[in-house]
């Protein structure tokens, strides 16, 4: 029994550093996702009622690209690079198309295109904070 107890106590402390990063990361994720939104709400000026219209649409948008990253590193048997560059950038390219159509009627015309930009920069914002806090200041 007391073997037993060892054994159980070594597994829960191996397991839950584990998942407390795993949580952090998740947290950490959370917090970016949310500032994302937020920044893109206030850049587009996004109202109340055009939010709960493209909200759903952009979370659909966010599937579809992480699906499309996921592809791109899982092709070829786990090699980076399965298609070649030029067909991905299409496929994202293709993606992006599609979806400033199904943004337009939601937002208008510009602020659909728009999105594009302003998620662009909202990443070269974060990169940006995210080297200055590990101390690599470009």
């Amino acid at each position: 029994m007391k073997y037993l107890s060892i054994i159980c106590f070594i597994f829960f402390a191996a397991v839950n550093p584990t998942k407390a990063q795993e949580n952090n990361r998740e947290n950490r994720f959370k917090q970016i996702e949310t500032a994302k939104i937020a920044y893109v709400t206030k850049e587009l000026a996004i109202t109340p009622k055009e939010a709960e219209r493209f909200f759903p649409l952009y979370n659909q948008y966010q599937n579809d690209i992480r699906a499309l990253i996921h592809q791109k590193r899982n092709a070829a048997g786990g090699q980076r690079r399965g298609k070649n560059e030029l067909q991905y950038d299409e496929e994202v390219l293709a993606l992006k198309r599609k979806y400033r159509d199904i943004f337009t009627p939601v937002l208008d015309a510009q602020r659909a295109t728009r999105f594009f930009e302003v998620e662009r920069e909202f990443r070269e914002q974060l990169f940006k904070e995210l080297r200055q806090r590990s101390g690599n200041r470009p």
